[in-house]
């Protein structure tokens, strides 16, 4: 099974869609060293189990991090959590959630107090999103 789309943030994090455990095990192949899952358990009916994906990137030797963020509800707080997950974690690191959209909300709130918005903002359009009510908080 394909990977989803990846959208490189920084040298060692990329951000994507929903892992599905094929995906899982092809990213472990590739060398990622940890996943981290910004999706509540149960966001939608359709989603694979949280502790069944945990399991397995676990038994595949890669650290599995778990940070539950509710889409479009993205706080400062949890961005500055997830620059300290991220700062912790292995390197190469997969960020994922339903669409990538949260992952890359949270790199930038991680960011922002060492990097202007308008950099963080560009470094998200390079990357492929198209977020403008996010784009104007970081500006602002």
């Amino acid at each position: 099974m394909a990977l989803p789309p990846m959208r490189k943030l920084e040298e060692n994090l990329r951000t994507c869609g929903q892992l599905l455990p094929d995906q899982i095990r092809e990213l472990a192949a590739e060398g990622v060293k940890t996943l981290i899952f910004n999706r509540p358990d149960q966001e939608e009916a359709d989603q694979p189990d949280t502790a069944e994906l945990q399991a397995l990137a676990e038994q595949l030797g890669m650290q599995w991090v778990h940070q539950p963020v509710i889409s479009g509800q993205v706080t400062d707080e949890q961005g500055v959590e997830f620059g300290r997950l991220y700062a912790a974690a292995p390197k190469p690191v997969v960020a994922f959630c339903r669409t990538g959209a949260r992952c890359g909300c949270l790199w930038a709130l991680s960011q922002k107090d060492q990097r202007p918005g308008a950099e963080l903002v560009a470094a998200l359009k390079a990357a492929g999103f198209d977020m403008p009510d996010f784009f104007k908080r970081l500006a602002g």
